[in-house]
Order: C-alpha cells, then sequence, then structure tokens
C-alpha cells in the first residue's frame, strides 16, 4: 500500500503539471481499437458511457491472480487452484490478457501461478476470498510455522513453493508463531498485523498452547528441538544427516525429512523459555499470489502475435509472461515493473514520435475520423 500510494502522488503531480497527461478513475477499459493490424487506442466504460482514447497503448493492470469465474483464465489453466483464496485485489482477473488474445496477441506460462505459505486468516472472516499476505521476513526473523498439532513440518525459509507443499502434506489450522526477539526485530508488521485482526498478541505460550488446544509441553519440545539443531550447527555446520536447503547437510529433523533441512537459523529460544515466552502469532493458508504468465512480449516490451510485433501495444508487470520463468523470486515484481514500466514507456514514446523525433500521429488524422464515427 505504501509503495502504491507513492506513485499514485507521483503521478497526480505530473498531471497536474501537464496538460498531457490525464488520469481517469473509475473507469474500465474493455477493448483495444485497431487500424489494421496495429492498436491505436482502447475504448473504455465511464459513468455508463463508452468513451474512446487514442494512441499507442501499455498494458500494466496486473496478473489473474483473482480471476475465479467459471470461464476465467484460472479455470483455463489452472483449476485445481480455484478454492485457494488469494493476496491479489479483486481487479486482477485478467482483463489484459484476454483483450489482447482478442487481437491475436500470444501468452505465455500462463500455467505456472504461485502460490505463496503465509496468506493471513481473520478469525472472524475465515473464508474471505481475498487475503492479507504475511511477509517472508516474518519467517526471516525466526518465526516458527506449526501444523494443528503444534509442531513444525518444513522448513520456513524455503521456496514458497516448497513450503506450500509441505502445507498440503500436513494437518491445519497452521500458525506462524514469532517468540518475542523475533517480533522485536519487526514490530512494525507485528503491530500492523495485530490491529488488522490478523495476527494476535499471546502474554505467554502456555495461553497460545491453550488457545490452540494442544499440550505446553508440544510446544516446548518443538523449540527445544529447534534450538538443538541452531546450536549444532553453530558449532558443524554440515555434521548433520539430513539434506539441507540449498546445500550442504542439515541437523534439524524436521525440515530434513523433507529434503529441504534448515540451515540457517534466527533469534531461537530454547525450550525452558516458552512457557512464559510472548508471543506473536498469525493463522495462516496458502493464497494464490502472483502468476508468471502473461501475454509475450519483446525485450522492448511490445506484445506479439505469430507473425511479429503488434505495432501500438505494450506490457509491463504482472500482465507481462515469460519474465520470472515458472516461480517467481521475492522482491523481483517491483523490479520487473521497475523495468519493463521504463523500457515500455520509452519504446511508445518513440513508436509515436518516429525516427529523428518527427512527430508521427497514430492514427492519421484522415483515419482518426474513420475511427471515431
Amino acid at each position: 500500500m505504501t509503495i502504491t500510494y507513492a506513485l499514485i502522488q507521483m503521478l497526480e503531480k505530473v498531471a497536474e503539471k501537464t496538460d498531457r497527461a490525464r488520469i481517469i478513475t473509475k473507469a474500465e477499459v474493455f477493448k483495444l481499437i485497431l487500424n489494421g493490424k496495429a492498436v491505436v487506442g482502447c475504448e473504455y466504460r465511464k459513468a455508463g458511457a463508452v468513451h474512446k482514447e487514442f494512441g499507442p497503448v501499455i498494458f500494466a493492470s496486473g496478473g489473474f491472480g483473482a480471476d475465479f469465474g467459471s470461464d476465467s483464465l484460472l479455470a483455463q489453466y489452472r483449476p485445481d487452484l480455484l478454492h485457494l483464496p488469494t493476496t491479489n485485489g479483486e481487479h486482477c482477473t485478467g482483463d489484459a490478457i484476454k483483450m489482447g488474445e482478442a487481437i491475436g496477441a500470444t501468452t505465455t506460462d500462463l500455467e505456472w501461478v504461485q502460490v505463496h505459505p503465509t496468506g493471513l486468516v481473520k478469525p472472524d472472516d475465515p473464508d474471505a476470498k481475498v487475503k492479507f499476505l504475511a511477509a517472508e521476513a516474518l519467517r526471516g526473523v525466526g518465526g516458527l510455522v506449526l501444523d494443528a498439532n503444534g509442531k513444525r513440518f518444513a522448513n520456513e525459509l524455503g521456496r514458497r513453493d516448497y513450503v506450500t507443499g509441505e502445507m498440503w502434506k500436513s494437518k491445519p489450522p497452521f500458525r506462524l508463531c514469532l517468540n518475542k526477539a523475533a517480533a522485536d526485530e519487526i514490530i512494525w508488521h507485528a503491530k500492523h498485523y495485530t490491529g488488522r485482526g490478523v495476527m494476535k498478541f499471546y502474554e505467554s505460550g502456555a495461553a497460545l498452547a491453550k488457545d490452540m488446544g494442544v499440550p505446553l509441553q508440544t510446544l516446548v519440545d518443538t523449540h527445544q528441538a529447534h534450538y538443538d539443531a541452531a546450536k549444532k550447527t553453530e558449532k558443524d555446520p554440515d555434521g548433520g544427516k539430513w539434506p539441507a536447503y540449498p546445500s550442504g547437510k542439515s541437523w534439524d529433523e524436521a525440515s530434513g525429512k523433507t529434503g529441504s533441512g534448515k540451515k540457517f537459523y534466527h533469534n531461537v529460544i530454547d525450550g525452558s523459555k516458552v512457557a512464559t515466552e510472548p508471543f506473536y502469532v498469525a493463522i495462516i493458508t496458502p493464497v494464490i499470489h502472483y502468476c508468471m504468465g502473461g501475454l509475450e512480449c519483446t525485450v522492448l516490451g511490445e506484445c506479439i502475435t505469430k507473425a511479429g510485433v503488434i505495432p501500438g501495444l505494450y506490457v509491463a508487470g504482472e500482465a507481462a509472461g515469460g519474465i520470472h520463468g515458472n516461480n517467481r523470486l521475492g522482491g523481483n515484481s517491483l523490479l520487473d515493473c521497475v523495468v519493463f514500466g521504463r523500457v515500455s514507456g520509452k519504446a511508445a514514446v518513440k513508436y509515436t514520435f518516429g525516427a529523428g523525433d518527427k512527430f508521427r500521429l497514430c492514427p492519421s488524422p484522415l483515419e482518426l475520423k474513420e475511427l471515431v464515427k
């Protein structure tokens, strides 16, 4: 939200300073305008009326992670995920991809949809289709993921697809638990999530065990085993019996059995402290998070058909496919937006003004008269 707000503020400042940039709100683009094989504008609905805008089009409307209809892209390419909630806004329904396909644009990697392991469940609205995301940082500072029985079952620092896969094999509900040291390191997040009602503060591990309906000794044993593995790793990093992630050997049995043993530990506590240790805890669930697939494009962000580049149509961000392979790395989505946002913007300007900065309107004045009839 912070990033989005800052971007909107900057766009508003640009629009205030020039009559060559406008922000149109509460509008829905639904169709591309063609002049032969070139895209020369788009049609949109606003306040019940249809309007037209002319010029090159850059799609930057996100993916299809909230497209749950029976004829949706999810239903077509990943029907096995339709039952999951999503971290995507309700606007992420793949509209740009569908409009591109309607004029022959090719797509790529639409079957690759990233499921994130830590969507935050709000206890008073557990079935909400759209959920907040628990950032990786919560696990990075030492948060442990526990199953319904209060036991660890995976390497919390493993890849998103790995952690999610281990959750499928284990018993829900799952909890992300931060001890005091871990929570203090990322206290803004902990308090923010608590204020949102998706995380709960417990005065002690005893209170947490009671709320979970598990013996306190189970939480004690879980933390003690994790602590012991951390201490053994300090003394002999590769002396464990289990295969580790990303390489070497691990002392951690809970994750080692999965073939992706834990090697890095932060803010660990021994079992003797659990009973009186304060915790911040969230119930978590796998959620649809990011679509690696989208409209196929060139290195300039130009959309393409099987025959070549579509003049006047560009794409950036999650609407573009083929940038991240089959499993995007955390943090790279913003990088993608910045890089292809700049690249496609420059390409669209160059296309509009033509060689040597000589203005070239597309469509031409005579063609424009025909198109607006």
